[in-house]
């Protein structure tokens, strides 16, 4: 049977009697993230948001190599480090300059987007077809009773609804309407937010998550209680939210008519105006740039290298601070 990873959890899920909810809400934003983990986080409850460096070092790693990193000491790491320095210096001047730095983080990126690509597509097969895809991953629900679709009726419609979602996208990669992936339509049914003809399928998935009234538009009202998901019931309204909707009614709402059409909920989810790594480039410059001359020696990085790398030391500290925080 042929497989892709995140609908084996599925498939997995509707075999089981106790397993909870899928939490079937993806972020918003359809930027190409450099890294799983957020780069500034609020882990008191707070509102104040603190550095979170395992952003920047699998930013500029990649995950599996950032990991590879937390067993090392910190004379390795250095070392280690070092050596990659060598390799994003491209002009061989012993200076990191943005571009330089930019370039490295998007390949990296890429390289991430690739390899992630590549360990479902072994899964999935090139020669599957819509129905084998929907049946291997999807099949189980036809063996739920009417009583089991009854008692767990939202589990199963958020099934449902992933099962047409999925089905939707994978036509709209199927670029050459051959009823089978290929490599590339599998990257882009994957992860249509790098693909340009997948953009409309991104911006109606979003729509159909957020518009209630199925007006095809997306209220301020609609907005909100999409925001407030994130929200124990029991936890007072965060400052991010009310920022939010500030920024929905100065930003998004472009014409002010107090919903975001397509056209705003495309610019909103696929943002043409920002770049992960020309960002984070500048954020790495502006940490360790010690003599602010706006580029980085190799001394002025491993000066800094628990920004750019993690080790033992940095590993056993979040060990330990996780430890004081409980």
């Amino acid at each position: 049977m042929k497989l892709i990873l995140i609908p084996i959890t599925l498939f997995l899920c509707l075999s089981l009697i106790h397993c909870g909810a899928l939490n079937l809400e993806n972020e918003r934003v359809h930027t190409h993230k450099l890294s799983d983990e957020m780069h500034y986080h609020d882990t008191n409850g707070d509102n104040l948001f603190e550095h979170n460096v395992e952003y920047d070092h699998e930013a500029f790693l990649g995950k599996s190599e950032a990991e590879k990193f937390k067993s090392l000491t910190p004379e390795e790491s250095k070392e280690r480090l070092g050596k990659i320095v060598d390799k994003v210096d491209i002009d061989h001047d012993e200076l990191i300059n943005e571009t330089e730095l930019y370039e490295w983080l998007k390949n990296v990126s890429k390289n991430e987007l690739f390899k992630d690509t590549e360990e479902k597509w072994k899964l999935f097969g090139e020669n599957t077809t819509l129905d084998e895809y929907l049946e291997t991953n999807f099949g189980a629900l036809k063996y739920w009773s009417e009583e089991e679709k009854e008692n767990r009726k939202d589990l199963y419609n958020s099934y449902l609804k992933m099962m047409e979602r999925n089905k939707k996208r994978f036509k709209a990669a199927d670029f050459d309407a051959d009823g089978k992936l290929s490599r590339t339509e599998y990257s882009d049914f994957l992860h249509p937010e790098e693909s340009k003809t997948m953009r409309e399928i991104v911006i109606d998935e979003t729509i159909e998550d957020l518009d209630s009234s199925g007006d095809g538009v997306v209220s301020v009202e609609e907005f909100i209680l999409d925001l407030k998901k994130s929200v124990m019931e029991e936890e007072a309204e965060p400052e991010w939210i009310k920022v939010e909707i500030e920024n929905f009614k100065l930003f998004r709402d472009k014409n002010k008519d107090g919903v975001l059409d397509r056209e705003e909920v495309n610019e909103w989810i696929l943002p043409s105006d920002y770049d992960h790594s020309l960002n984070e480039a500048k954020h790495l410059i502006f940490e360790a740039d010690e003599n602010k001359d706006g580029k980085l020696s190799k001394k002025e990085i491993l000066d800094s290298y628990n920004l750019f790398v993690a080790s033992q030391a940095t590993a056993y500290g979040k060990a330990i601070y996780e430890k004081e925080d409980l």
